[in-house]
């Protein structure tokens, strides 16, 4: 038998209620990250945004750096944004949560086109809030 039918197997028998919680609250911190931290503009909207969603020590590691705290992050998106200020996060394909992982497929570019730029974010949670988030960027389409 597959890992995957052994998976559902154990998924079907025993209670789903914990990981509707846990997948919900994944789904939502993602999402917020996304559009309320990554995607705002706003300085202290977004510096708001980052105490309310991630951990003290959280740390976010991109194919550039690894930025940790509340203000390593803030750093990160600031020039994230100085970099790109017409550019917006969009979602692609379906966001998928489990055990406390989750991960969302975007897109970054100017609004109403194509995305510039495509990647995913995996994210760890710690306690309630993000822990941990992992940016992979997708290679350009040649």
């Amino acid at each position: 038998m597959s890992p995957c039918c052994i998976a559902g197997l154990i998924e079907s028998e025993s209670s789903s209620e914990g990981n509707g919680y846990m997948a919900q609250t994944i789904e939502n911190l993602l999402r917020e990250n996304l559009y309320g931290v990554f995607g705002e503009h706003d300085t202290q909207k977004r510096r708001n945004n980052i105490a309310r969603l991630w951990a003290e020590d959280g740390v976010f590691v991109d194919h550039n750096f690894r930025y940790e705290g509340h203000s390593g992050i803030d750093r990160a998106v600031a020039g994230l944004v100085e970099k790109f200020p017409s550019f917006v996060f969009t979602e692609r394909g379906e966001l998928q949560a489990f055990n406390g992982v989750g991960k969302l497929d975007w897109g970054f570019g100017p609004a109403g086109e194509e995305a510039a730029i495509t990647g995913i974010d995996v994210l760890v949670m710690k306690g309630d809030r993000i822990g941990a988030l992992y940016t992979f960027v997708d290679a350009p389409k040649k």
